[in-house]
C-alpha cells in the first residue's frame, strides 16, 4: 500500500487524487453528494468484490473509497494480519466479539493514519452477500487533503464571492425576515461541497442574526440573493432557479415551514408569516420557479 500517498486503486487501474468522480464513475450521480458502487476484482493485494466512491459531488474529486473484500480470499484474521505487516499496529482498534454470526455487524474495526491518508478496516460478524458477491469486511481508504482538493476550484468561488461583495455594497432593495428556528451555517468547505453557497458580505450579515434572513437585490435590483447571516446563494444562477416552499402540517412530528433553493434552506414553525412573506416576494421575481408543497410531519 505504498502509493496510497499519491493515489487510489480500481482493480487494475491507478487514479491519483484529484481525479474527479464523474471521471472515474461517469453518467452514475448527476448531482449533489456523489457515492456509487463498481466492480473491482482486487486492491492492494487483496480480492474484492466491488469498491463504493465517494466525493462531495459529481465534478469534484474522489475522496473516499470502500472496498469489500471478497470471502474467496485470505480469512478475516488473514486480511488484518497482513494490514499489521504493512502498516504496523493500529492507532485505534475495537473489537465487539459479541457480534460473532451478524452480517450486519462488525466484530473488528482498526484504523491507521499515514499523513492525509486515513486507512481502516471493519470486520463483519458474518459473511455478507450482496449483488457484486459475499463479503466478509471492507478496507477503506480517505483522502484528507482538503487544501489540495480544492485547489482547482477555489480561485473560481472566491471570484464569485468577491462579485458578491460587491453587489452588497450598494444592494437597493433589502427585505428581512425572522423565523422561529436558529439558521445552521452550512458544513463543509463550499467550494468542495456546495460552490453556488457563497459568503454572506458584511454590509448584509451586519442586518441579520441568528434567526434572521433577508432577500436582497443588487443596485439596478435585477440580480437577487438569499442571504442567512453566513451563507447566500444567488438567485437565476446556477443551482439557484428553482425555489422549494415547504408548509407542512404538525403529525407525529410538529410541522414546520420553510424555503429550499439547491442547498441553501431556512426552516419555521409551521405557518410562519416570514415564510409566507418571503415566498411572495420570491414569487414576483423573474426567471425563477416557485414550487409550493404541503402534507404532513411523519
Amino acid at each position: 500500500m505504498d502509493d496510497t500517498a499519491q493515489g487510489f486503486r480500481i482493480g487494475a487501474a491507478f487514479h491519483p487524487w484529484g481525479t474527479l468522480f464523474e471521471s472515474v464513475a461517469p453518467g452514475t450521480v448527476d448531482a449533489g453528494y456523489a457515492s456509487t458502487e463498481i466492480a473491482c476484482p482486487s486492491a492492494y493485494g487483496f480480492a474484492t468484490v466491488h469498491a463504493g466512491i465517494t466525493a462531495p459531488r459529481p465534478d469534484r474529486p474522489v475522496m473516499g473509497l470502500a472496498y469489500e473484500l471478497a470471502a474467496a480470499g485470505p480469512s478475516a484474521k488473514e486480511v488484518f494480519a497482513q494490514l499489521v505487516i504493512r502498516l504496523g499496529a493500529p492507532a485505534t482498534i475495537d473489537r465487539e466479539e459479541e457480534n460473532a454470526g451478524d452480517e450486519n455487524a462488525v466484530v473488528l474495526h482498526a484504523q491507521w493514519s499515514r499523513g492525509d491518508i486515513a486507512i481502516a478496516l471493519s470486520l463483519y460478524g458474518a459473511v455478507r452477500p450482496s449483488d457484486f458477491g459475499d463479503a466478509i469486511g471492507a478496507l477503506y481508504l480517505n483522502w484528507g487533503d482538503i487544501a489540495a482538493a480544492s485547489a482547482p476550484f477555489i480561485g473560481a468561488w472566491r471570484a464569485a464571492n468577491e462579485e458578491l461583495a460587491r453587489a452588497a455594497a450598494s444592494a437597493a432593495t433589502v427585505h428581512t425576515f425572522s423565523v422561529a428556528y436558529p439558521i445552521n451555517p452550512l458544513l463543509g468547505p463550499a467550494c468542495l461541497h456546495h460552490p453556488e453557497i457563497l459568503e454572506t458580505p458584511p454590509p448584509i450579515a451586519a442586518r441579520l442574526g441568528p434567526t434572521v434572513f433577508a432577500l436582497w437585490s443588487d443596485a439596478a435590483g435585477t440580480r437577487w440573493h438569499l442571504s442567512t447571516a453566513t451563507d447566500s446563494i444567488v438567485l437565476g444562477g446556477p443551482g439557484g432557479s428553482a425555489i422549494q416552499v415547504m408548509e407542512i402540517a404538525p403529525a407525529k412530528g410538529g410541522g414546520f415551514a420553510g424555503i429550499e433553493v439547491g442547498p441553501w434552506s431556512v426552516r419555521s414553525a409551521w405557518h410562519s408569516r416570514a415564510i409566507a412573506d418571503a415566498a411572495r416576494e420570491l414569487e414576483k421575481l423573474p426567471g425563477l420557479t416557485v414550487t409550493r408543497h404541503d402534507g404532513y410531519d411523519v
